[in-house]
């Protein structure tokens, strides 16, 4: 790694660290105020009554929500901390990369002997490196809270894997901005076609299957692939995660690409 490389990755990190410092407290105060109904909870006709509706947790991930490893998935990792982090992963992508160039605050470190698509791969690096201290720090939290809230039955084994495929999650959802913003889209436009397949992965891995006849559409989601449809309850397949990587990196690379093929917009 050259030096000109390790200093747009650095003004990268330094450029989104007062935001990053804000996403780690939010995570580590949503772990905790979810976390801590539990105790209350456990044990309670108030679970006990939504046995019933088994077919419409499905929607929120929230199956066997009156077991310790079903209530973590519906809290949290089935559906809440992914939106989380991939909301995250987009907003720092686009924001580093389209958003600064549409602002003319690329300007200077195009003018560093570096290429371009070194700039800008050194842009989506500083991205990954602030999601994984997020992801790190969610992950710590959590593991942290379940002695705290009685929650010991639940493996810590399967919140590292279902930390990490939250993160992997949200790595490509950034990774979808990135190639748009790559392609000249604007910051609203790469984040907001970022957004679009977040949802759309969504309804495709968790609503659409209520319906048995679309039942299929789960093993169409990066959702599915990355997380499951309980991660802490039924674990992660370590084959389905290394096809979200492997899609990562190929929407990288196009966006990478997509750098030199095109003028870059000043301001």
């Amino acid at each position: 790694m050259s030096a000109a490389f390790r200093e747009v990755v650095g003004n990268g990190v330094r450029t989104v660290r007062r935001s990053t410092l804000w996403w780690s407290v939010g995570v580590v105060g949503f772990v905790i105020v979810n976390l801590a109904f539990w105790p209350s909870l456990e044990g309670s006709d108030a679970l006990a009554a939504f046995g019933d509706m088994d077919k419409l947790l499905e929607a929120f991930g929230a199956q066997n929500i009156a077991t310790p490893s079903g209530y973590v998935d519906g809290q949290l990792f089935a559906l809440l901390v992914p939106l989380l982090f991939s909301a995250m992963a987009i907003t720092i992508v686009s924001g580093l990369t389209a958003g600064d160039e549409n602002a003319g605050r690329l300007e200077l470190v195009h003018a560093l002997p570096i290429g371009r698509r070194s700039v800008w791969l050194g842009r989506w690096t500083s991205s990954m490196i602030m999601l994984a201290l997020v992801s790190l720090i969610g992950g710590l939290a959590t593991v942290a809270c379940l002695p705290v809230f009685s929650l010991t039955e639940v493996s810590v084994g399967r919140i590292v894997g279902a930390v990490v495929g939250c993160a992997l999650l949200a790595a490509f959802h950034g990774s979808v901005a990135y190639a748009v913003a790559g392609a000249g889209g604007s910051r609203g436009l790469s984040a907001g076609i970022g957004i679009l397949v977040l949802v759309a992965g969504y309804l495709a891995a968790f609503v659409l299957p209520i319906s048995a006849s679309l039942s299929g559409a789960r093993e169409w989601s990066p959702w599915y692939w990355a997380i499951g449809d309980q991660p802490v309850s039924n674990g992660v397949d370590p084959a389905w995660m290394l096809l979200v990587a492997a899609i990562t990196l190929v929407l990288v690379v196009v966006g990478t690409q997509a750098v030199d093929h095109r003028d870059i917009h000043t301001a």
